[in-house]
């Protein structure tokens, strides 16, 4: 059996594991999400340099151990951060690298998601309205893993939507009730309008290229991300740290 094998891959995260070596988490094309250690990248003469800074693309070659891959080598395909001095993209981009390593498991290989993960930091470092490229990316992530909601017809009594003022997104349901049928209410019951379900349904259809730099109110930008993030921990019963963080860096922006 051959132990190396090749990877394209990003670094969603990293922790110390002795004075020089690191465990690298990747997202990987072909293998999912690896750890492995970089030996020795906590040197100052490290031979991988800067390629396992967070968010970095690179292609590598790991040796299958038996408990842990080890990096034996790297080569940057692109590097998110050295290209984005922008504190607030960068922390966007940590917030999706930390959704998707939380709602992945170990060598569970996803190539669709590995794809959407990569387009969105490529775009990201010059996109004119992050904040709906960064919502955009949650719900088409949803959709890849089987939580798509259901935006075209009423959860209950299945009639298509005519344009009608408001609707309820019915979060536990997972999807989008009309008045009429609506059962329920309280924080999971969200009242939503037909313009934000317009949006929606774009952006469940379109590719991340062509939702790039649409221009979308603030207000709906807020209902937007506020809806994804309670389904987000609803669903897949996860809470998001790093959105802490990134609500105070508004306060500076």
């Amino acid at each position: 059996m051959n132990r190396l094998f090749r990877a394209e891959g990003i670094v969603l995260k990293s922790i110390k594991l002795n004075e020089a070596d690191k465990i690298v988490t990747i997202f990987s094309d072909d293998h999912g999400k690896i750890k492995a250690i970089a030996k020795g990248v906590r040197k100052t003469k490290s031979q991988f340099g800067s390629s396992m800074e967070n968010l970095t693309i690179n292609r590598l070659l790991l040796y299958r151990g038996k408990n842990m891959n080890t990096i034996s080598q790297s080569e940057i395909v692109n590097s998110f951060f050295s290209q984005s001095k922008d504190l607030f993209r960068y922390g966007l981009a940590i917030h999706c690298a930390e959704i998707v390593d939380k709602l992945t498991v170990e060598e569970d290989h996803n190539k669709r998601l590995y794809n959407l993960f990569k387009n969105l930091l490529l775009l990201l470092r010059d996109e004119q309205n992050p904040v709906l490229l960064t919502e955009s990316f949650k719900w088409k992530l949803f959709t890849l893993l089987g939580y798509k909601p259901e935006l075209e017809r009423c959860i209950h009594c299945h009639s298509i939507f005519n344009k009608e003022g408001h609707y309820i997104f019915d979060i536990t349901k997972g999807g989008i009730s009309c008045f009429s049928c609506q059962k329920n209410a309280g924080y999971y019951q969200i009242k939503m309008s037909n313009y934000l379900l317009k949006l929606l349904q774009r952006i469940q259809d379109a590719d991340l290229k062509k939702i790039h730099n649409k221009k979308i109110d603030e207000p709906i930008l807020n209902e937007l991300g506020k809806i994804a993030d309670i389904y987000l921990k609803y669903h897949f019963e996860i809470e998001n740290q790093s959105k802490h963080f990134l609500n105070r860096l508004k306060l500076f922006k």
